[in-house]
């Protein structure tokens, strides 16, 4: 089941590397996810504690503004920043909203801003590490496509993309030895009407 597919010219794969290493995931998964990396241990640290206290604040305001049932929400947060394999995401978006509650109720306003600003120095130092991260991926990939190794490798997975799905059948004999025939195209069997 040979394809035929209007593949681009070597110069145009190689135009087309920057584009490709860019898209093919986002900046910041090419650095740690780990919160860790992006604060000190003390910030950290400090972080975790300023949650805890304005959590606690914040429950008891939501329930004497007759907001109980946001505590839920807020519990959510709290829990998924605290979370044994939270991400950086994951800890600056529970930081954020806990911030966004609590002042939503007039709450620890200082401790808030503070929370905010740890959540976005983390983010900001994870996204500034996934760019110089991105720009040198792209720079490699750049390299790698010129080169002419690559574009036989290239040509290799073009040639197995045209050739489509190979079938390879072993079979195995009640002696315990076994036969393995040769990759054949695969024909997917197809509805009777």
């Amino acid at each position: 089941m040979s394809r035929e597919i209007n593949w681009p010219t070597r110069e145009e794969w190689q135009a087309q590397a920057e584009q490709a290493e860019r898209t093919s995931c986002f900046s910041h998964q090419r650095v740690s996810s780990d919160p860790a990396s992006w604060l000190t241990a003390d910030e950290m640290s400090e972080g975790r504690k300023l949650a805890a206290k304005v959590v606690r604040a914040t429950r008891l305001a939501l329930g004497k503004a007759g907001r109980v049932n946001e505590r839920y929400s807020l519990n959510d947060y709290n829990r998924r920043a605290l979370g044994e394999d939270a991400s950086v995401n994951d800890v600056a978006g529970g930081w954020w909203h806990i911030a966004r509650i609590a002042r939503s109720v007039e709450v620890m306003p200082d401790a808030a801003d503070k929370l905010t600003t740890l959540a976005e120095k983390m983010r900001q130092e994870r996204d500034a590490a996934g760019e110089a991260a991105q720009k040198e991926a792209v720079a490699e990939a750049i390299a790698r496509r010129a080169t002419d190794a690559e574009w036989e490798k290239e040509l290799q997975r073009r040639a197995r993309i045209e050739r489509g799905p190979q079938l390879t059948t072993i079979t195995v004999y009640e002696d315990g030895s076994s036969t393995v025939s040769g990759p054949a195209p695969f024909h997917p069997p197809w509805p009777s009407h």
